[in-house]
């Protein structure tokens, strides 16, 4: 199929165009310049550059200026738009059948789940938000222009959004947008992907979910009733909704949902290599570094009260090598410190061990585990090993444990 270049949308600051971009197609986002200051568009980048995920779009390269209008090229998914798909049939090339409604829900919901593991609140979560690949039925979130960095009460941008997509509590102007609007946003896109039917906002409740919900998507009522709760401190975290979300996704009959069972293995994301951006004015780069994620906002609070977080922790489990061999010792004689080989040496092993298969050349592979008890997350934990040509390029294993 040839893809010429054309409009494909208009965001929140410009209007988006497919346009070849290093040999690939792109979608490049087209802004005028007095439509955007240095300050936002920095931030926007830093989003993308943060957010780096399959169910996220991906910024390409740097933003570069060219006749009065930044230029910054974004992923282009060979797909529709989720408001094509529940609500546009005679045009969408998707049907959806159980097992896709649930690959869908998934994806969108594990995107959002590491957007709010990075702190970062989307702000304008609606089906034109959302891409669903046509091939694969990958979810993928886009437009991040309104989204913004949430830690301790304070944000980074300007509070706004859609009000179809909006909960009680910003409508009545009672609370500015965080993560709990998005899990509201997303609950009830749930909800109209499952019956196909588009809700009144100020009617969604959990009584109004159950009724929508009878007949199609059962499953997910549930769910969704704990995500549109109208008081936002009893509204679910998208860590402690995440494992009904999964286990709904295969009583609906689910087939490929990228849902992680203990043990089980994301499938790699083909996408994932991270190549050197072009320099510009504004110095945008993605960071790959070798390091532990640094402890996040607890992903498995089920509530939102503003108490003291639970014990959070980088793990490192012990490495087979620390023990010394006396034939073969880690350290250079008369030394304390190991060697730069030595220490390559010991991140292989470590992110080697408790994998189930052998790494890929190039790729990247997940594993995350989770215990839960009276339908609460009590301990959650993820090992992420990412690679290129044969080395490791990054390597996390994090663990959040909510354990009394």
């Amino acid at each position: 199929m040839a893809y010429s270049t054309s409009t494909l949308a208009a965001g929140c600051f410009g209007k988006i165009y497919r346009e070849k971009y290093n040999d690939t197609w792109a979608a490049i986002k087209k802004v005028p310049q007095h439509l955007i200051n240095r300050r936002d568009l920095e931030r926007e980048c830093q989003v993308y550059n943060k957010a780096i995920h399959p169910n996220i779009v991906k910024l390409l390269g740097n933003p570069t200026l060219k006749d009065s209008k930044w230029i910054i090229p974004m992923e282009f998914i060979f797909g529709e738009e989720l408001e094509t798909t529940i609500f546009k049939s005679q045009k969408s090339q998707i049907q959806l059948t159980p097992s896709i409604k649930a690959t869908i829900i998934t994806g969108m919901c594990e995107g959002l789940l590491y957007l709010h593991s990075k702190d970062i609140v989307h702000q304008d979560l609606k089906p034109d938000n959302i891409m669903v690949e046509h091939d694969t039925h990958r979810a993928v979130i886009i437009d991040m222009g309104l989204a913004k960095f949430f830690c301790n009460g304070l944000n980074s941008a300007m509070d706004t959004g859609n009000e179809a997509y909006s909960p009680p509590e910003v409508l009545q102007r009672r609370g500015q947008r965080d993560q709990r609007s998005d899990v509201w946003a997303m609950g009830k896109i749930i909800a109209e992907l499952c019956a196909r039917v588009r809700l009144h906002t100020p009617s969604v409740c959990p009584t109004k979910i159950q009724e929508t919900l009878s007949l199609q998507g059962q499953q997910y009522c549930n769910a969704v009733c704990r995500m549109v709760q109208r008081d936002p401190t009893m509204r679910a975290t998208m860590a402690g909704i995440m494992p009904e979300i999964q286990r709904a996704g295969v009583d609906g009959g689910g087939g490929n949902t990228g849902r992680q069972k203990r043990g089980h293995l994301l499938t790699p994301f083909p996408h994932t290599q991270h190549t050197a951006l072009p320099k510009t004015e504004l110095k945008f780069e993605v960071k790959t570094t070798l390091r532990p994620q640094p402890a996040q906002q607890s992903l498995s609070l089920s509530r939102w009260e503003r108490a003291a977080l639970p014990k959070t922790e980088v793990k490192n489990s012990p490495s087979p090598l620390s023990k010394v061999d006396k034939g073969n010792a880690l350290f250079p004689s008369g030394t304390t410190q190991p060697s730069q080989d030595v220490m390559k040496q010991l991140l292989y092993k470590e992110a080697l061990r408790g994998l189930p298969c052998p790494l890929p050349t190039t790729g990247k592979v997940r594993i995350r585990r989770y215990e839960q008890r009276n339908g609460e997350v009590e301990t959650w934990e993820q090992k992420e090993v990412e690679t290129e040509g044969g080395r490791i390029v990054k390597f996390e294993d994090v663990m959040f444990n909510n354990k009394t």
